[in-house]
């Protein structure tokens, strides 16, 4: 027998606006090694404009008063990195009125399919290629949990490969 809080997640929906894929704007991302324990929009820009320079080891910068070292790091090929947030305030049924719109919009499920309470919606708002990540003192080595995560698409792809060959 479930309880209350795994009946929920297991009702829990993400819906993606796939128009907001297409071209999306070019970012530039900072992967800072530090934990803000807030989850809302900010005006980063006016708080971390880093004055990036090219050290003996690599990029340096500062954050706060404390040396920062990063590196570069691309996304796999083939991939593109996107900027997500969730949609907020009431769920869009794609209702338009003008036909050239209409076109454009995206399928979305019929309204009988949407619970309030456990479906969201997301949306792209930039797009990238490559990141800076940065560490305290010291770049990250390859053991960094990114670089763990950004090898796992070419060691799937090796993986059903593999696993083909050997049919």
């Amino acid at each position: 027998m479930q309880s209350g809080d795994e009946q929920a997640l297991d009702k829990r929906r993400v819906h993606l606006r796939p128009v907001t894929l297409r071209d999306p704007v070019p970012v530039s991302l900072h992967l800072l090694p530090c934990e803000v324990p807030v989850n809302r929009p900010a005006p980063v820009g006016r708080f971390f404009t880093p004055a990036i320079r090219q050290g003996p080891d690599g990029l340096e910068a500062s954050f706060r008063g404390r040396s920062l070292r990063g590196e570069e790091v691309v996304v796999p090929p083939g991939f593109v990195g996107y900027v997500m947030i969730e949609e907020k305030g009431e769920v869009s049924l794609g209702k338009q009125e003008d036909d050239s719109e209409q076109e454009e919009q995206e399928p979305v499920e019929p309204p009988e399919a949407l619970e309030r309470d456990f479906d969201r919606f997301i949306e792209a708002t930039g797009g990238f290629s490559s990141f800076t990540l940065w560490g305290l003192e010291t770049v990250p080595g390859p053991d960094a949990k990114v670089r763990g995560a950004l090898t796992w698409p070419s060691l799937a792809a090796a993986s059903i490969w593999a696993t083909q060959s050997l049919r």
